[in-house]
Parts: C-alpha cells; sequence; structure tokens
C-alpha cells in the first residue's frame, strides 16, 4: 500500500503542473480536505475554488519534490516541496511541507505548513508594503540578532 500512497501523491504533485483545478481535484476523496495557513478547505467543491484561486494568483507555480523528497509510511505521505512562483511581478519561492492520509486510492486529508512571512517578505511591492513587512519581521526576531 506504501507504495500507491507515494505514487498517489506524487501524481497530485505533478498535476500541479497541468494548471487545471478539475486534475488536481480529481486526486481527492469526494470529503478530503486540506488544511493550509490560508485556511481549512473541506470538499472537493471548496479544494477546487482555492485551486483556482491560488492558480490565479500564482504565475508559473511549479512545485519541485526536493529534500526528504516522499516518504509514505501505511496510508500516510509526508513530503518536501520548494514551490516557486510569479506574483504581482515578484518571484516567490519557499519550501513547505504536507502530511497526506490516503483513502481507497485518493487522498483525504492533507496538511500543510511553510512560513507565510517569508512568502509575504519577497511578495511584498512598493515602500510601504516592504516597509510594514519588515517591520513584522524585526518584532517577530526582537531580540534575536
Amino acid at each position: 500500500m506504501a507504495a500507491d500512497v507515494k505514487q498517489i501523491v506524487s501524481d497530485c504533485i505533478a498535476s500541479w503542473d497541468s494548471h487545471d483545478a478539475d486534475k488536481i481535484v480529481s486526486f481527492f476523496t469526494e470529503d478530503g480536505d486540506w488544511t493550509r495557513p490560508e485556511g481549512i478547505f473541506k470538499g472537493k467543491e471548496e479544494l477546487k475554488r482555492y485551486f483556482n484561486w491560488t492558480l490565479s494568483n500564482s504565475k508559473n507555480l511549479k512545485l519541485t519534490v526536493c529534500g526528504n523528497g516522499i516518504i509514505t509510511e501505511g496510508n500516510k505521505a509526508y513530503d518536501e516541496l520548494m514551490v516557486t512562483f510569479i506574483y504581482m511581478g515578484q518571484k516567490v519561492e519557499f519550501l513547505e511541507i504536507d502530511a497526506c492520509e490516503c483513502s481507497d486510492g485518493k487522498i483525504k486529508h492533507i496538511r500543510s505548513v511553510y512560513d507565510r512571512l517569508l512568502v509575504a517578505k519577497q511578495a511584498a511591492k512598493g515602500w510601504l508594503p516592504k516597509m510594514m513587512v519588515n517591520s513584522l519581521v524585526k518584532q517577530s526576531e526582537k531580540g534575536l540578532h
């Protein structure tokens, strides 16, 4: 079963290259969900809405398996991805870690973590947004340096 889970997750990751929300959502169970820093998206309709939103806001989106790759155990998979895209003319790149659970040949749950502040720092355009993000970074690192 672990090999099947690895293939399911690998194929789902590769499906993002199509930039087709219907294709991506086809890897999920009817009641599948994805927990991300942006929120929790439950069921194929919400997932498709999220995928369309992501694809429309992330030009040239590319997911690349890196680091530890895809590790499986039973019906679970853990992956490490480098996510790259263009947002409002700015190149954004960050590391994402996903914990996936599969059921009946589909993805039932995914929980993703990544550094949203790093994304904001890269995507900020113009002096005011950059100043605001840098102020948050400075405040969050107070006493560290």
